[in-house]
């Protein structure tokens, strides 16, 4: 009689290890769900027509503490678009563009041109800039006040 009591006990705890271990592993499963919400769109932007394209048509710049990178876009798409962003980077093998330089850009009706000048000694998202070698523009069209589609081209260049 005694051998059962001993045996009873050791399931006992058995089932409360394993029952600590699932309220465990679920408490973890939705802290990391939460946490990942805030580093995943919810929201699914579709791609924009072919008839949406923004080209980065000219560039040119100059380095050091007071330089600057002057774009020029071009419209080159079938219908207007309501902005762009505008995006850089510094590494010699970057894929994207990575520091905003600019989230609402203007209105470009097809055809048109827009020409801005970036200056490197003001703060990117905390970057100064010293050299760029990719640049990335992004169209948007806007419905609502929201961005109803998106697409992108980017170019290396070289701004040293």
């Amino acid at each position: 009689m005694r051998v059962l009591l001993h045996q009873d006990k050791k399931a006992i705890s058995n089932i409360v290890a394993y029952v600590l271990l699932i309220s465990i592993t679920i408490g973890l499963s939705i802290t990391v769900y939460n946490w990942l919400r805030f580093y995943v769109s919810e929201e699914i932007v579709e791609q924009c027509p072919d008839s949406v394209n923004i080209i980065i048509e000219d560039y040119n710049c100059t380095s050091g503490t007071n330089g600057f990178l002057n774009i020029t876009l071009k419209n080159k798409g079938l219908f207007s678009v309501d902005g762009y962003i505008l995006r850089v980077h510094d590494s010699s093998d970057a894929e994207f563009g990575f520091y905003v330089l600019t989230d609402t850009g203007t209105p470009i009706t097809p055809g048109a041109k827009d020409i801005t000048i970036y200056p490197f000694n003001e703060s990117y998202n905390g970057k100064n800039f010293t050299s760029i070698t990719l640049v990335e523009v992004q169209p948007f069209l806007t419905k609502k006040g929201t961005i109803s589609c998106k697409s992108y081209a980017s170019q290396k260049i070289i701004c040293q």
